[in-house]
């Protein structure tokens, strides 16, 4: 298809737009986004890691944009989440320099069977979220302790990032998905800067195809977020399902795929 767009841009474009509110607009109702948007980006024709930085520019803004949305309708406490901004900046880093010495192919086969068992539970405890639950752990420790682990996760390997933060804030902090969603903008959105600064300095960026992109991210990111403040825990849980399931089927779709090519 990249030939296509490569004699077509202006269909490329249009397309890029389309792509972007979608994945804007999953992605700030319950993660995932990044489903949608890469294999978009792949269309393009770009090399793999300029996809990859051009993704993390456009998909920065709809998150920006879902983030703002939520703190301005108060369901984000920054005093709250700040411990876990600090420390994932720290395991990010860790988890950048552990990336570049110690290969992460291994994660390829771990991943997969934990996405797994998130869906699975999720399936089976049809409240949990839905209302507010038991708080398991303090919240100072919660995000100070999380915030360094999924923030060592995402930059040493990456994929399920906000569908994992999702789950454990409802789970150890008891809160709704409403709200899960919220905090979890928060911090994948820090993430998504710190790998962004990566692919700038490397110049792994398009500029043009990710702000064009990020037109339909940002409108995506307003209305996702728009929409699950006004229905509620009720919208997320089921989309959060679907894309973990979606998330369950590609993973192990690559894992069987990687497999079967090396064998």
């Amino acid at each position: 298809m990249h030939q296509f767009f490569a004699e077509h841009l202006y269909y490329m474009y249009l397309f890029l737009i389309i792509m972007g509110f979608i994945a804007g607009f999953v992605d700030a109702i319950a993660g995932g986004g990044g489903l949608i948007s890469l294999p978009a980006l792949t269309y393009t024709g770009m090399p793999m890691a300029m996809v990859l930085g051009t993704n993390k520019l456009q998909s920065s803004i709809g998150t920006g944009v879902a983030t703002f949305k939520y703190y301005k309708d108060g369901l984000i406490n920054f005093n709250t989440v700040y411990r876990g901004l600090l420390m994932g900046l720290l395991g990010a880093l860790l988890g950048a320099i552990t990336a570049n010495f110690i290969p992460n192919d291994f994660m390829h086969y771990i991943v997969p069977f934990l996405m797994l068992a998130v869906f699975i539970f999720n399936l089976f405890n049809k409240s949990l979220g839905v209302k507010e639950g038991t708080k398991r752990m303090d919240e100072t420790v919660f995000f100070s302790v999380f915030g360094f682990i999924i923030g060592f996760y995402d930059a040493f390997f990456g994929p399920g990032t906000g569908n994992f933060w999702v789950i454990l804030i409802v789970y150890f902090l008891g809160y709704t998905f409403l709200n899960a969603s919220g905090y979890a903008k928060v911090l994948n959105l820090k993430s998504n800067i710190f790998s962004l600064m990566v692919f700038v300095y490397f110049g792994h960026v398009n500029y043009l195809i990710g702000f064009i992109m990020a037109i339909g991210q940002f409108a995506g990111g307003y209305f996702g977020a728009k929409m699950v403040i006004l229905k509620g825990s009720k919208l997320v849980r089921p989309i959060f399902i679907i894309v973990v399931g979606l998330n369950v089927l590609l993973m192990f779709y690559q894992l069987i795929f990687h497999h079967a090519i090396n064998s």
